[in-house]
């Protein structure tokens, strides 16, 4: 027998690694089973109302009860990185990889600066400092529109969790890394032990 949870990961898995191949990159991510799944009648699901997120930088969510914590979006996001454990290096591994493999609430597209998001590579890094592109604010709060400086005709669409990644010095410094001619391999083996570090979050039983 196998837990839901574990099949879960599992094929998160999976699919990172067929990512990656298409990319030309041959990954295996870690894997250890002993998951365990939680019975309907074991949980109160009204409780979990009150953990729903006010906004989500990784899956570029941001609910409308976030402008009541008076917050800017990138404190938000370097808060959740610092409750998984993630150092200023793995967060910015894992949400490159994530955009680039279409992880966008609802599937709306924010932040996904790629034209393929079956490929593990390293095109949100490289579209997100392609000076190529000029950003403005769009009249959607919380929304950037990415447009052609040639054709002026759009092109992209991010968040402030994005772009974050190309004004902030530091994170700007390790995007330039991740974006270079020789950092798509790197991105992908950090995107995978950052992955596979989430993964683990909670598996108190593997210490």
């Amino acid at each position: 027998a196998v837990s839901l949870a574990d099949l879960i990961v599992l094929g998160g898995n999976a699919a990172i690694e067929e990512a990656a191949a298409r990319a030309g990159h041959d990954i295996d991510v870690p894997f250890e089973p002993g998951r365990v799944d939680a019975e309907a009648e074991w949980t109160d699901a009204e409780s979990f109302e009150a953990l729903k997120p006010a906004a989500d930088g990784f899956r570029n969510y941001i609910g409308e009860e976030f402008e009541e914590l008076d917050r800017e979006a990138e404190e938000h996001l370097v808060d959740q990185a610092d409750l998984l454990g993630l150092t200023p290096d793995e967060m910015t591994a894992l949400i490159g990889g994530l955009r680039t493999l279409g992880v966008s609430h609802q599937d709306h597209g924010l932040g996904v600066l790629t034209d393929d998001t079956e490929s593990l590579d390293n095109d949100f890094f490289v579209n997100l400092l392609d000076m190529s592109y000029e950003w403005e604010e769009a009249d959607e709060e919380h929304i950037y529109e990415g447009y052609d400086r040639e054709t002026d005709s759009l092109k992209w669409e991010a968040t402030r969790f994005d772009l974050i990644f190309g004004s902030n010095s530091r994170l700007r410094a390790l995007s330039e890394v991740y974006a270079s001619a020789g950092g798509e391999e790197e991105l992908v083996e950090d995107f995978v032990a950052a992955w596979h570090k989430v993964m683990t979050a909670d598996r108190f039983d593997l210490d």
